[in-house]
C-alpha cells in the first residue's frame, strides 16, 4: 500500500496558512494491490487503517467542524463486475472513513462528515493497484490542536474539545468560564421555552464544539473529563466562577 497526501491551504503543523481564506482541503491518495471491504478480515482492516495513520498522526490539529468529502475510486472494472464484495462502493468505502477517526486521526467522529461524493471509474490498464483519491474539504476556523485537548462534559451527555494546559491556573480560569457559559445557553433555552413555548435549542444549544459521549471512542480516557472532576481541579487550584466575575468587573472598571 502507498500513501500520498496533499494539503492545500493547510499542513501539518498549521491547519491554515492563508488567514484571509477559512477554506482547506487535505487529498489523500490510496493505491491497494487489494481493496479492503467491510467484509474483509479484521486484522485486514486494521493494517490498514494502521497505515493510513501513520501518515496522519503527523497532522498536529484536528478539525471538529463540518466537513465534506469525495472519493474518487479507480478500479479493475472486470473485477469489480465478478466480485460481489467491491461491487457496491458502500461496501469500500467505510474502511477508509474509519480511519480517519481519532487521535491519531483528522477527524473527532464521522458524524462530523456532511456530505460524501463517492464515484468509480476503471483505472489505467498501466497501472497494476487499484487506487483511490480521497479529498476532505473543512472550514479551518473549526480546529483544535492535537496537545493539551481535553473533552469537557457540557450537560449529562455532551462534551467540548478544548485546548489548554491543565497545570496552568489561567488556563483553568478561561476554560471555567467558558464551560459555565455553554451551561448557561442550554439552561437559557429551556427557560425560554417553558416561558414562550418557541425551542430555540437550534440556535442556542446546536454546536459545533460539542460531542456525544460515544463519537469519542477514538480518545484515551485521560483525555475525558466529566464536570464533577473539572470542578474539583479547579477547586485544587483555588479556581472560582465568583472570583472569576470580580476579577472581570475590576478589568472592566
Amino acid at each position: 500500500m502507498k500513501i500520498s497526501i496533499t494539503n492545500r491551504n493547510c499542513d501539518f503543523d498549521k491547519h491554515y496558512l492563508i488567514e484571509e481564506s477559512a477554506d482547506s482541503s487535505i487529498e489523500i491518495e490510496i493505491e491497494f494491490e487489494r481493496i479492503v471491504t467491510v467484509q474483509s478480515k479484521k486484522s485486514i482492516q486494521d493494517s490498514v487503517t494502521r497505515n493510513i495513520l501513520t501518515q496522519l498522526k503527523n497532522y498536529k490539529w484536528l478539525i471538529i467542524g463540518k466537513s465534506q468529502i469525495e472519493m474518487h475510486w479507480f478500479i479493475d472494472s472486470v473485477e469489480k463486475q465478478e466480485t460481489d464484495k467491491i461491487g457496491d462502493l458502500d461496501n469500500i468505502t467505510k474502511p477508509i472513513l474509519d480511519a480517519l477517526i481519532g487521535k491519531n486521526g483528522i477527524l473527532i467522529d464521522d458524524s462530523q462528515i456532511n456530505s460524501i461524493h463517492t464515484t468509480w471509474t476503471t483505472k489505467n490498464a498501466l497501472r497494476k493497484d487499484n487506487v483511490v483519491r480521497l479529498i476532505i474539504y473543512f472550514n479551518n476556523d473549526y480546529t483544535v490542536m492535537k496537545e493539551n485537548l481535553y473533552f469537557l462534559q457540557t450537560s449529562k451527555v455532551v462534551y467540548s474539545p478544548l485546548n489548554f494546559d491543565i497545570n496552568n491556573k489561567e488556563e483553568l480560569k478561561g476554560i471555567k468560564l467558558f464551560i459555565e457559559a455553554f451551561k448557561m445557553k442550554r439552561v437559557f433555552s429551556e427557560k425560554f421555552k417553558s416561558q414562550s413555548g418557541v425551542n430555540v435549542k437550534q440556535y442556542l444549544v446546536r454546536s459545533e464544539y460539542e460531542f456525544h459521549r460515544t463519537r469519542l471512542n477514538g480518545f484515551d480516557k485521560s483525555q475525558i473529563i466529566i464536570d464533577t472532576e473539572f470542578d474539583e481541579l479547579c477547586t485544587k487550584n483555588g479556581i472560582d466562577l465568583s472570583n472569576i466575575e470580580d476579577e472581570l468587573k475590576k478589568v472592566s472598571s
